[in-house]
């Protein structure tokens, strides 16, 4: 493996600061309520990864193309020379208004994994989100899907993001999904003081060199994109 392909890290600096690097292969679950972060924390860790070599493959069910693009520009992180070089390619999985049922969703979960497993030019895959696929699928079809995607990593050597609505899993389903991963992003959304801010922990990270736990507070500007707030609820 390349030398500086053995990690990935975010390129934005207060946030390596905290956190340190992501050592590769990696299965990250990324887990919090709608408007906590999740996407946002995926695509600055795909911002980061393409400019560390990287070749990505970002799953979609969320937006489109132009739009996921458009959107990761205003917060500063500019891919288009990535999506036109092909080191970048986007899948759009369209799934809200579809007639959902468990054999629809079984369906839609291995043809991510097919992709994935296919498409092997590719280092790097984010998953986002998995909730509208999970919500109608069948306990053990959610299993095999972490199963195939930890074979992936192991066997293959390739990195995976997986962003979650916590809402759509059985605590048990979570508690499993959570121990079958490398690393575990936890997002929120607090009010400290007058203002409300998104969380971020890391209870588990792979090879960390940081402490075990990590919480820090974020709050996203269209100018920098995400800004590391210099006060946390650690202790909260």
């Amino acid at each position: 493996m390349n030398e500086r392909k053995k990690f990935v890290k975010s390129f934005n600096g207060e946030l390596d600061r905290k956190i340190g690097v992501l050592r590769t292969p990696f299965l990250c679950l990324i887990e919090g309520p709608n408007d906590s972060g999740k996407s946002i924390i995926a695509q600055q860790y795909t911002y980061g990864a393409l400019n560390l070599g990287f070749k990505v493959l970002y799953i979609t069910t969320e937006t489109g193309t132009k739009a996921l693009i458009n959107s990761m520009e205003q917060i500063t992180l500019n891919v288009k020379y990535f999506f036109l070089t092909g080191q970048l390619e986007i899948f759009e999985l369209h799934v809200r208004n579809l007639e959902w049922n468990m054999e629809l969703a079984s369906k839609f979960l291995d043809v991510i994994i097919k992709a994935m497993r296919k498409l092997s030019k590719f280092d790097i895959y984010v998953i986002d989100s998995l909730t509208y696929l999970v919500t109608y699928a069948d306990e053990r079809d959610i299993l095999n899907f972490f199963t195939e995607a930890r074979n992936i990593v192991d066997d293959l050597g390739k990195s995976i993001f997986v962003t979650i609505h916590p809402y759509a899993f059985e605590q048990d389903m979570l508690i499993r999904m959570r121990s079958i991963c490398d690393v575990h992003f936890i997002l929120s959304i607090k009010e400290i003081g007058d203002r409300i801010v998104k969380l971020l922990q890391v209870p588990k990270l792979k090879g960390a060199e940081k402490p075990s736990s990590i919480t820090l507070s974020f709050d996203v500007d269209p100018a920098f994109g995400i800004k590391v707030l210099p006060f946390s609820q650690a202790r909260a």
